[in-house]
């Protein structure tokens, strides 16, 4: 779930991410990944697989798991200096993806959220989502 949410906001190549996991995992077959990493993680299959992304927060990652514990980062705040890194993509991924994911029913609630955003908060959440993912390809 974590290394697939993160795939999916830092918008990989699918294909990339697929080979990846079965480079990776030994039992990775390509029955069981495909579908789930493709259709599933990455929403590359525009909703056949899943009715929505599966596009996770820092604060869904915290209640969810111990991954969280004990992190420098802090997984409430959106942005800043301390903000977690999957908090700004996450919102990065819904304010990039507005337009191709506001008509889903299952986003109402999310974009009810993202419409709550100011524009110095969004800017900021952008600005910060593009440096961190600049900062991958170098």
């Amino acid at each position: 779930m974590i290394t697939g949410n993160f795939a999916l906001l830092a918008g990989l190549e699918p294909a990339a991410v697929e080979e990846w996991y079965l480079l990776v995992y030994a039992d990775a077959y390509e029955w069981v990944e495909l579908p789930n990493t493709h259709g599933m993680a990455l929403f590359a299959d525009g909703g056949v697989m899943a009715s929505k992304p599966y596009a996770a927060s820092g604060a869904y990652i915290n209640r969810m798991s111990d991954y969280c514990r004990g992190c420098a980062f802090d997984h409430k705040a959106k942005s800043g200096e301390r903000a977690c890194p999957f908090n700004f993509l996450y919102w990065n991924f819904l304010i990039a993806n507005r337009e191709r994911l506001k008509s889903n029913p299952r986003m109402g609630l999310v974009y009810s959220n993202v419409k709550k955003l100011s524009e110095t908060e969004r800017e900021a959440i952008e600005e910060q989502a593009r440096q961190f993912l600049d900062g991958l390809e170098s």
